[in-house]
C-alpha cells in the first residue's frame, strides 16, 4: 500500500537541530583568516596603498563629472539654452498670432483689403515659426532630448496648417456656398483648438525645458565645485594620515613615493581651484538670469492669454462660439485679457493700454452685439477697427517689454565666463602619477620591513 505524505513525514523521524559548535568553528575560521590578513604589518601597508589608490580613483571620477557640469554652466551651453528658450518664446507668440490671423481672415469679407492683410500676417507668422524651428534645430548640439522638443513642434505644425487650409478653401465664398462655409467654420474651430491644446503647450514645454536646463546647470555646478575640491582635500588628508602611520611603523621619516603622491595631489587641488575660478561670476550671471526668467514667463503668459482673447473674439463673431452664452463670452474675454486686473509683471503703461482695449471691446463689440449690429462689431474687431487698434497698441507694448527682457537675459548669459578646459583630463593624469608614487612608496616599505 502506498504511503501518504503524512506517513512519509512521520516515518522520517524528528528533525535534527543544527550543531552550535559547528557555527562556532566557522566563525573561528573567519576570524583566523582576517587576523592572518591584517596582523602582518606588510599586509597592512598594502591595504593602506589600496585605500589611497581608491581615493585617487574617486578624485579622478568626481573631477570627470565636474568637468561636464562646468561645461553645462559655461558660456557656450548657457547661451545656447538661452537662444533656444528665446526661440521657443518666439514660436509661442507667432503661433498665437497665426491663430488670430487665421480666425480673423475667415471673418473678413472675401474682397476686402482686411482679408489680404490678415493673409499676409498669417503667412508671416508661419514663416517666423519655421525660421525659429530651423535655428533651434541647429542649436541642440546633438542633444537627443533637446532635438526631441524641437521636433515635437515641427511635426505638429503641418497638422494645424492643413486644418486651416481646408477651412479657408471651404469658406472662400460664403455667400455662394453657405453649407461649405459652415463646414469650413467647423474646421477652423478644430484648427484653433488643436493649436491651443497641442502646439502652444509644445512650444511652452520647449521653453520650460531650456529654462530648467539653465537652473539645473547652476545647481549641478555648485555640487560639482564642492564635490571635486572636497574629494581632493579628503585625499590629501588620507595621504597625511598614511605617512604618519608608515613613519610610526617603520621609524623612517620620508617615503619618496608618498611625497611624490602628495605633491601630485597638492597640484591637483590647485588645478581644481584654478579651473573653477570662473564660477563666482558665472553663478552671479545665472542667478540674475533666473530671476529675469520668472518675469519673462509671466509676460509670455499674459501675452498668450491676450492673443487667445483676440482670437476668441473672431471666433465669436464668426459664429464659432455658439455653445457659450453672451455673458459667459464676455466674462471669458475679461478673464483672458486681464480686464480690471494687474497680474505679476504688469507695468503702469500696460495697465493703461489693456484698460483701453477692454473699454473699446465693451463699447464696440459687446454693445453692438447686444443691439444686433453684427456688421459694426465685425468692422471694429478687424484690422483698422477701433478694437483691433487698441489691441495692437497693447500687444506692441507687451512684445517690446518681452524683447527687452530677452536682450537682458541674453546679455547676462553671454557675460558668463567660458568653461574650463581639460579639468578632468589633467586631474586624471595627476591621480595616475599619485597612484604610481604610492605603489613605489608602499612597495619600498614592504620590502624594507620584510
Amino acid at each position: 500500500m502506498a504511503l501518504t505524505e503524512l506517513d512519509r513525514g512521520s516515518s522520517a523521524g524528528p528533525a535534527v537541530a543544527p550543531d552550535p559548535r559547528r557555527r562556532t568553528r566557522r566563525r573561528g575560521v573567519r576570524r583566523r583568516w582576517l587576523r592572518g590578513l591584517l596582523v602582518p604589518t606588510p599586509n597592512r601597508f598594502v591595504l593602506v596603498g589600496v585605500m589611497l589608490v581608491l581615493f585617487f580613483a574617486l578624485t579622478a571620477s568626481v573631477a570627470g563629472l565636474a568637468a561636464q557640469a562646468a561645461v553645462d554652466a559655461g558660456q557656450l551651453m548657457v547661451t545656447s539654452a538661452a537662444r533656444v528658450s528665446g526661440n521657443a518664446q518666439g514660436m509661442h507668440r507667432w503661433l498665437a498670432e497665426a491663430d488670430a490671423a487665421a480666425t480673423g481672415r475667415f471673418l473678413a469679407p472675401p474682397d476686402s483689403g482686411q482679408r489680404e492683410q490678415l493673409n499676409r500676417r498669417y503667412e508671416q507668422a508661419l514663416g517666423e515659426v519655421r525660421r525659429l524651428l530651423a535655428e533651434s534645430a541647429g542649436l541642440t548640439g546633438g542633444d537627443e532630448d533637446r532635438a526631441t522638443g524641437v521636433a515635437r513642434v515641427a511635426n505638429q505644425l503641418p497638422v494645424y496648417t492643413d486644418l486651416v487650409q481646408r477651412a479657408q478653401q471651404l469658406g472662400a465664398e460664403p455667400a455662394d456656398n453657405p453649407t461649405d462655409a459652415l463646414l469650413g467654420s467647423a474646421y477652423l474651430r478644430e484648427a484653433s483648438g488643436y493649436l491651443r491644446g497641442v502646439l502652444l503647450p509644445a512650444a511652452q514645454r520647449l521653453w520650460q525645458d531650456e529654462t530648467d536646463r539653465l537652473r539645473e546647470a547652476r545647481r549641478g555646478a555648485q555640487f560639482a565645485l564642492f564635490g571635486s575640491i572636497g574629494t581632493a582635500l579628503a585625499t590629501l588628508l588620507a595621504l597625511w594620515w598614511s605617512q604618519r602611520y608608515l613613519r610610526r611603523r617603520t621609524k623612517r621619516r620620508v617615503s619618496p613615493g608618498l611625497v611624490l603622491a602628495t605633491v601630485a595631489m597638492l597640484v591637483t587641488t590647485g588645478w581644481l581651484v584654478f579651473s573653477w575660478r570662473h564660477w563666482p561670476q558665472a553663478e552671479e550671471r545665472l542667478t540674475v538670469a533666473e530671476r529675469q526668467f520668472e518675469r519673462h514667463r509671466d509676460l509670455i503668459e499674459i501675452q498668450r492669454a491676450a492673443l487667445q482673447a483676440r482670437a476668441d473674439v473672431y471666433l465669436r463673431l464668426g459664429g464659432n462660439s455658439n455653445q457659450f452664452g453672451m455673458e459667459a463670452l464676455n466674462e471669458r474675454f475679461e478673464r483672458d485679457a486681464h480686464c480690471g486686473q494687474r497680474p505679476t509683471g504688469f507695468t503702469d503703461r500696460m495697465a493703461t493700454l489693456v484698460g483701453t482695449w477692454c473699454d473699446t471691446h465693451q463699447r464696440y463689440v459687446e454693445e453692438n452685439e447686444r443691439l444686433g449690429a453684427h456688421r459694426e462689431a465685425v468692422t471694429a474687431a478687424l484690422p483698422g477697427g477701433e478694437v483691433a487698434t487698441a489691441f495692437q497698441h497693447y500687444d506692441s507694448e507687451l512684445t517690446n517689454e518681452i524683447s527687452l527682457l530677452d536682450q537682458d537675459i541674453f546679455r547676462e548669459l553671454t557675460a558668463t565666463p567660458p568653461a574650463p578646459t581639460s579639468l578632468g583630463v589633467v586631474t586624471l593624469l595627476l591621480c595616475l602619477l599619485a597612484g604610481a608614487g604610492v605603489a613605489v612608496g608602499i612597495g619600498v616599505r614592504v620590502r624594507e620591513y620584510q
